[in-house]
């Protein structure tokens, strides 16, 4: 019993361990964008840091004075460009730089994440495979109803319309808006078929409220669905990681949505970075490297996407300014647009701290 807890504790902290570390992989590819097409650009660089917080390690290049460091807190980082926050009379400085190179360094992040997200989940899509609806059982016809499905038939389209079901499951709904009748193309033994299949009366087995089961009559297509990994060719995986990180950034906006509308309350339905690196961890635990794939996909979308965000801090409020300056020009006071940013981040970290308190007992259930 102790050794079955202990190895419990240690398959915890492993897989937390590896969403930390994916968190900062995202990360690091995201500040890689700016440094890369900064130096590019020829902006002077002062530093380029892993995490936050006091230095562990630092290193400086003596022929460019950049320095690299790596710090305590493994939550974030950032390249610090010369004269990002203020105007300097340094060669390369940020802000003497034209508007349309400094948006190009900024976007520089958002770019890396996305296009990392893109061949992760692509590589994840063509070897351990794509989730899709599966027929995992038949019910009985009622009456003269021709039944084309079999079991284990893996539903790939409907009407020739894709089944997406990553995030978003539509399987449900393409079937109920058919008709009477419907082509499926399934996959059935590896290889794609079309069938017709037909709506009538089925039976289906149900619990009451006593648990005792009971038959029930219903009208359908007579199917019981589950799911099933569909390992796509690469073109087919390449397509499907755009419609994963689209789903994504609509579930995104839904949630911010329903924050301000009240439809989406901050407990149980948005996490901090502990919240998320928690949730991420047991995805691990619970799919082994298909999991960390797959959190490496969702975590380098997610990293662009919230980036891309025009709130204060962000790197889309960066552009925001560049381009205020860019139409008028004339920048927003530089002393203005620091303190904007400074209490942005204040509101961020105080937003992550606040959805990680109301959501302590959601991350000790995981676990």
């Amino acid at each position: 019993m102790i050794l079955c807890a202990m190895s419990k504790a240690a398959e915890i902290v492993l897989s937390i361990l590896i969403a930390i570390i994916a968190l900062m992989v995202m990360i690091t590819v995201h500040e890689s964008g700016h440094y890369l097409v900064g130096k590019l650009l020829k902006f002077k660089i002062n530093e380029f840091a892993i995490g936050f917080g006091p230095k562990l390690f630092s290193r400086k290049n003596k022929k460019t004075g950049e320095v690299f460091s790596i710090r305590a807190v493994p939550l974030g980082g950032f390249c610090a460009f010369e004269g990002e926050d203020s105007d300097s009379a340094v060669e390369g400085s940020f802000n003497s730089q034209k508007p349309w190179k400094r948006i190009l360094v900024l976007l520089a992040g958002v770019t890396f994440n996305f296009v990392s997200a893109v061949l992760i989940l692509t590589i994840l899509f063509s070897t351990y495979g794509y989730t899709l609806p599966k027929v995992v059982s038949l019910n009985e016809a009622s009456g003269a109803v021709i039944q084309n499905f079999e079991e284990g038939d893996v539903l790939y389209q409907v009407n020739g319309k894709n089944v997406y079901s990553v995030i978003d499951t539509n399987v449900s709904s393409l079937l109920s808006k058919s008709g009477e009748e419907a082509t499926v193309t399934v996959i059935r033994n590896g290889k794609k078929t079309d069938i017709s299949v037909y709506k009538g009366d089925f039976v289906s087995k149900v619990k009451d409220e006593n648990g005792e089961e009971k038959s029930e009559t219903y009208y359908g297509f007579g199917i019981n669905i589950g799911y099933d990994y569909y390992r796509m060719n690469v073109w087919e995986a390449f397509l499907r990681s755009f419609v994963f990180i689209g789903q994504l950034v609509v579930l995104t906006f839904k949630t911010i949505g329903g924050l301000f509308t009240g439809a989406v309350g901050l407990k149980g339905s948005v996490g901090g970075t502990v919240t998320s690196v928690a949730a991420m961890g047991k995805v691990t635990m619970t799919l082994g490297f298909r999991g960390v794939l797959l959190m490496f996909g969702i975590m380098s979308a997610s990293v662009a996407l919230m980036n891309a965000l025009p709130f204060p801090a962000l790197d889309g409020a960066h552009v925001v300014f560049v381009l205020i300056e860019w139409i008028f020009g004339k920048p927003i006071n530089r002393k203005v647009e620091a303190i904007i940013h400074t209490v942005g981040i204040i509101i961020l970290f105080a937003f992550a701290i606040l959805c990680d308190i109301l959501n302590l007992g959601t991350i000790a259930n995981l676990f």
